[in-house]
């Protein structure tokens, strides 16, 4: 056997193994993972859906004519993954999902993916906290500590009947 005219051949079948490998790690779960960020449109502004007893994602196609066309106060969270407080923060976002389910609207929107939306809100400083009603900003709070829960709350309560 010619080693010479199989050595390329042996080295293209290695890239080819290696290159496939590196796609399946990176595409797990039908989503295109590059670092801490996915390529999936339709991820970046969801609904928080209380469903026995499990929150659910569902994604939101057109951010403002939802909160537009909503009949509840919507609070959303303004957040990123790469961001510490925010991951704190998501547990809380969660239950404030199931203590308000039916009496307002929870939203996440990931500003990674949806910069426009960010920018439009001014969410510079992210964990943004903010709460809409008849398609309105009517308050915004930047930062996240358990002690600010309360406040939180009130920012939903204020908008209630």
């Amino acid at each position: 056997m010619n080693y010479k005219k199989a050595f390329p051949f042996a080295v293209a079948a290695l890239v080819i193994v290696i290159l496939a490998i590196i796609l399946m790690v990176l595409y797990q779960d039908g989503i295109l993972k590059l670092g801490t960020q996915s390529t999936t449109a339709g991820n970046a502004v969801v609904q928080l859906i209380v469903e026995q007893d499990t929150v659910k994602h569902e994604p939101i196609a057109d951010f403002n004519k939802f909160i537009a066309s909503a009949d509840k106060p919507v609070f959303v969270d303004f957040w990123a993954e790469w961001c510490p407080p925010c991951r704190l923060a998501a547990p809380f976002v969660e239950q404030l999902a199931i203590e308000y389910e039916g009496r307002a609207i929870i939203v996440k929107i990931d500003v990674d993916q949806a910069m426009a939306l960010a920018s439009q809100y001014k969410a510079q400083s992210i964990p943004q906290f903010s709460v809409f009603s008849g398609g309105k900003l009517i308050e915004s709070t930047a930062g996240y500590a358990d002690s600010i829960q309360n406040s939180l709350r009130q920012m939903i309560d204020r908008l209630l009947p």
